[in-house]
């Protein structure tokens, strides 16, 4: 039975499962090697070498190591990898699904039900179909609506209108098929107009005519007119319910309710054709390659068709192709049992550089998938699951935004078998050993027959520890290590039992200080914690155990581990010891300010700005005409009077970064016109990036900002644009800003140039 026994490699595994997990989500990257200013030992390998397929398109794996693997359910398994390849180091989760397995389902849902709406963690969404396992989906309009840009459907219900891009579709019998859909609502009114509507729950000013159902969320209603139609009949025969013009807010939709929406003509052509009570036909249309779409969620592009690689015409983010970015991807076989859904971390490069879309297809194939699409990628791009016996799933990996973005909508892979009662337990602890004197805490789970978890929360447990001599477990589930040597301790209750084997051990061999990695602000504290290793296996160590100590001026580390900074910019070595073991690290407080330039100069030479526009026929310039209280500066000018849409104009440079700064900062003066003001840079792996400077312009005159570099970034960076946007597609200022003083902050004291000093390393 599985998880009732393991040997000292399986527990190995999971020990280190949970040590990649953490040190992914906290650090965000893995500790190849240590940084220079941290003295202590190599940590011992999280993972057993194996062996993984090499794609064909990939640069050469070198080393392979399998973090876990893992049922999740009937017919799924889950499998964590981290791989050593001539091109940088990469890190996936990868699920094989037997779609023949009767017990196992789909699921797509969307943020909170809805279509529209400021998006919602892929795990919050599987815990509420109760997944097992999930992936992110769609792309989704990120800065406006928060729909996504192509099809839903959720059990047999259409939910959103497709787009031109591909999407995955199951069926009944999980059959799975990626491509293009084709979705269209038909109304027929009473008087016998009909209407062959495109949209579904998509609502802008750029839609003259949709179809909503109670999914669609809150809007504004453009003016327009709405028709109501109650609940159909088995025939799709509705009722017209009202009929209301001139709207502010579309009209809230109870279950089951239907409304056509319209502005312009459309609205007037609403109010001429229906009045209450009129019986209305609605048909919904769901054309692909199955002839029955129960479950569907858009992606793209298109990876692999019949066993080759394609190149999709209708790639979401065409330019982004051949980038190294985070990538979630599925593939199914060619007999259509078997289903693969992956998804590689990435924007990380001492932890996981991702892969581009063709590297992403090959990958599949080495699978043996036939064929194969994309979803979303970059900062969306995650995998949850729920351990067995776990009532919630935990984020399989590290999202490269360092925590989970909120997304339109998920893929979930759900165990449909009937639940019954426990019949097995499942003893689980977040390290493979405990030292001496030391505790570790314990969790029991229970699952029945077909893996469903049971909630055992309110069942009492008994816990035996064998030899007795070794320890015991107290009422808050936690084992005292009393005595060296391997121990087994059983969980009883719930009808079932459960085993877990820890190793005991009379010391540590490895210690590793974390937290020291970002710096501190003057004044500021931090908790700095202890890992521990003894013979490969991560060890529980009480705080009591560890000793700190510091020295130097810039702050002091209390027994408990609390950093305390002081009121400059100083570095301090803190150290801890457990035992006869000692490991050091240096706190970097406060930080220190470099000159980039005190003058930015026009022109198309090195470190020198020039301007672009978006669209490119945009009017503007970049000159270096004084401000308007003569003080020089560097001018942006910009006319978003003569387009619509969202329009931009850059100052465009490259100024390398050296070193890792902490952010940059610039004066502005500002034109008062309510413009956002972004700054662009491209990391070490050729990945661009934006950030936020100011949201909007709304003052007039001098005004030092500064702006924090991203944690993910890939250093070096070049910075590489200054810019201002108006994303009101009506909005139509003109004006100027100006720009000096151009400067890098870095974590504590000046240290020379920091064009020579070594890059700080992450652990």
């Amino acid at each position: 039975m599985r998880h009732l026994k393991r040997d000292s490699t399986a527990q190995r595994v999971l020990s280190f499962q949970i040590v990649l997990f953490v040190s992914a989500l906290s650090a965000g990257a893995l500790p190849l090697s240590w940084p220079e200013r941290a003295v202590c030992a190599s940590l011992p390998s999280p993972a057993t070498t194996q062996t993984f397929p090499q794609p064909a398109a990939w640069p050469v794996i070198t080393r392979a190591g399998l973090i876990s693997r893992d049922p999740l359910g009937p017919g799924v398994q889950y499998e964590r990898w981290t791989l050593a390849t001539t091109a940088g180091p990469l890190a996936l989760s990868i699920a094989t699904i037997d779609l023949r397995n009767p017990y196992v389902s789909f699921k797509v849902a969307t943020q909170g039900d809805r279509v529209m709406g400021r998006g919602e963690k892929l795990s919050s969404m599987a815990d509420r179909v109760q997944a097992e396992l999930g992936i992110n989906a769609d792309y989704f309009d990120i800065n406006e609506t928060g729909a996504p840009l192509n099809a839903v459907v959720e059990e047999g219900t259409l939910v959103h209108n497709a787009d031109a891009a591909a999407a995955v579709a199951i069926d009944r019998n999980n059959n799975v098929v990626f491509g293009p859909l084709r979705t269209s609502v038909e109304v027929v009114a009473a008087n016998g107009a009909v209407r062959s509507i495109s949209s579904l729950n998509e609502w802008s000013a750029a839609t003259p005519l949709t179809v909503l159902n109670d999914q669609l969320g809150s809007t504004h209603g453009l003016g327009g007119a709405e028709v109501i139609v109650g609940p159909g009949d088995a025939s799709g025969a509705f009722t017209v319910r009202s009929v209301v013009g001139g709207l502010s807010d579309l009209l809230p939709l109870r279950a089951g309710e239907l409304a056509l929406a319209g502005h312009g003509e459309e609205a007037q052509a609403l109010l001429r054709d229906f009045a209450v009570g009129d019986t209305v036909a609605v048909t919904f249309n769901v054309r692909s390659a199955l002839n029955d779409v129960f479950n569907a969620v858009g992606g793209g592009p298109l990876l692999m068709q019949d066993g080759k690689t394609v190149n999709d015409a209708n790639a979401p983010s065409a330019d982004e192709t051949n980038v190294r970015n985070p990538v979630t991807a599925a593939g199914v076989s060619a007999d259509g049992n078997r289903l693969w859904l992956v998804v590689v971390d990435g924007r990380a490069p001492g932890y996981s550089v991702g892969l581009t879309r063709p590297q992403l297809a090959s990958l599949l194939q080495a699978l043996g998938a036939r064929d194969g699409i994309a979803f979303d990628s970059g900062g969306s791009s995650e995998m949850v699951v729920r351990d067995e016996g776990e009532l919630s799933v935990r984020v399989a990996g590290s999202p490269s935004d360092g925590r989970e973005r909120a997304v339109a909508d998920g893929l979930f892979v759900v165990n449909s078998a009937p639940p019954s009662e426990a019949s097995r337990l499942i003893l689980r602890a977040d390290y493979g050993a405990v030292l001496i004197g030391s505790h570790l805490t314990l969790r029991a789970r229970a699952i029945d027959a077909h893996d469903q978890p049971v909630d055992i929360s309110a069942d009492p447990v008994e816990f035996h520890v064998s030899p007795e001599r070794a320890g015991s477990v107290d009422r808050s589930r936690a084992f005292s290590a009393q005595s060296p040597g391997m121990v087994s301790i059983s969980v009883e209750g719930a009808g079932a039992r459960g085993l877990l084997q820890v190793d005991v051990v009379p010391s540590v061999d490895t210690l590793a200080i974390g937290g020291w990695q970002d710096p501190v602000p003057a004044g500021g504290r931090r908790t700095l914690t202890v890992r521990a290793f003894s013979g490969g296996l991560e060890a529980a160590v009480d705080s009591s155990a560890i000793r700190w100590s510091s020295r130097g001026q810039g702050g002091r580390v209390f027994s408990d581990g609390t950093f305390t900074a002081g009121a400059g910019a100083a570095k301090t070595v803190v150290s801890a010891r457990v035992g006869e073991r000692q490991v050091f690290a240096t706190v970097l407080s406060g930080e220190h300010e470099t000159q980039l330039a005190a003058q930015l100069g026009s022109g198309s030479g090195p470190r020198q700005w020039h301007f672009l526009g978006r669209p490119a026929s945009l009017p503007g310039s970049v000159d270096n005409v004084s401000a308007p209280d003569a003080s020089q500066a560097l001018r942006l000018s910009y006319d978003f009077s003569g387009s619509a849409g969202v329009r931009a104009a850059y100052a465009e440079s490259k100024w390398t970064l050296c070193g890792q700064p902490l952010g940059v900062a610039i004066d502005v003066y500002g034109d008062s016109n309510g413009e956002w003001l972004r700054g662009g840079y491209r990391n070490a792996d050729g990945n661009n990036e934006s950030v936020t400077i100011a949201r909007h312009i709304d003052w007039q005159g001098w005004r030092r900002l500064r702006v924090p570099i991203p944690k993910q970034a890939a250093w070096p960076i070049v910075w590489t644009r200054l810019y201002v946007v108006e994303r009101s597609g009506t909005a139509s200022e003109r004006g100027s800003i100006w720009l000096r003083n151009f400067t890098a902050f870095y974590p504590g004291p000046a240290q020379g140039d920091p064009c020579g000093a070594p890059a700080r390393t992450p652990m």
